[in-house]
Order: structure tokens, then sequence, then C-alpha cells
């Protein structure tokens, strides 16, 4: 079993109110989940934000405006991520063929390969997921989904 994220246990303010025990497991895992990706970016020479830019940039060509809704931020506060991005020949800017006067950050072949390797590094989600019964992993869907699709935009 993976150690709490913070070492910590709620207590006073945080552990009243509503559901502490689901709010407490979720902190765990999501906290886990971030400082696992963290220590692979920095194993790769990137920091989290650097690291979640090249994630989406590998997924697909996009624009400064949809990078940005992706970290809900202003554009400019990505720009100098993709100019470190752009210098360590992981992303390249590219003109959109649709409309030329944007430029999309695309993925190059180095940059499809740090972010694979970003992502198997973390395998051992997927082997904690694939140690579960049908039955556990489909509460854990079940449960995912109700609160992403609940959540407020």
């Amino acid at each position: 079993m993976r150690p709490s994220f913070t070492g910590e246990t709620l207590t006073g303010e945080l552990a009243r109110g509503r559901f502490p025990g689901i709010r407490k497991a979720m902190l765990d895992f999501v906290g886990a989940y971030l400082l696992d990706f963290e220590t692979s970016a920095q194993r790769a020479g990137l920091t989290l934000a650097q690291a979640r830019v090249l994630g989406f940039a590998a997924i697909k060509p996009s624009s400064m405006k949809e990078l940005a809704e992706q970290f809900g931020c202003d554009p400019s506060n990505l720009t100098a991520k993709v100019d470190r991005l752009v210098a360590l020949g992981l992303v390249e800017r590219r003109t959109d063929p649709h409309d030329g006067r944007v430029k999309l950050i695309a993925a190059t072949p180095e940059g499809v390969a740090t972010s694979a390797a970003l992502c198997h590094s973390r395998d051992w989600l997927a082997e904690v997921l694939g140690s579960l019964t049908p039955d556990e992993a489909q509460t854990i869907q079940t449960a995912f989904d109700l609160l992403v699709n609940r959540a407020p935009a």
C-alpha cells in the first residue's frame, strides 16, 4: 500500500462536514498520482506543467488558446513552457492549415516518444487496476463517472 500523499489525517474542520473519508481518499489518490507524474517529469528533465503541455501536444496539435483552456489560464502563461519544449526539440510551432494566423503546438517524434515514456513510467496505476476484480473496477469507473458528470462546468 502506498503511503498517504500528505502523511496526515483529516482533523478538525477538515474532518467535519460531509464525506471526509471520500475527500481524504481522493486527496490521497490525486496527490499520489500528481506526485508520481511530477517525479516522472523531473526524470525526463521537465516540470510537471511542461510534461502536461507535451502530453496535450502529443495527443493533437493545439493552439495556445486551446492549451490554455486545458490549463484554465491565459495563453501568455504557457509561452515560456512551450518555448522550453521547443528548445528541447519536443514540440514545434506549425501554421494551422485552416487559419494561417494561428500557430499550432505539435509534438515532434521525440516529443511523442517522451510523452509515451512518461505514461509508461506511471504503469503502477494500470497494475493496480488490473489487480481488481471486474466488479471492483466497475465500481471505480461508476464512481468517477458520477463525480465527473456532476461536477460544475
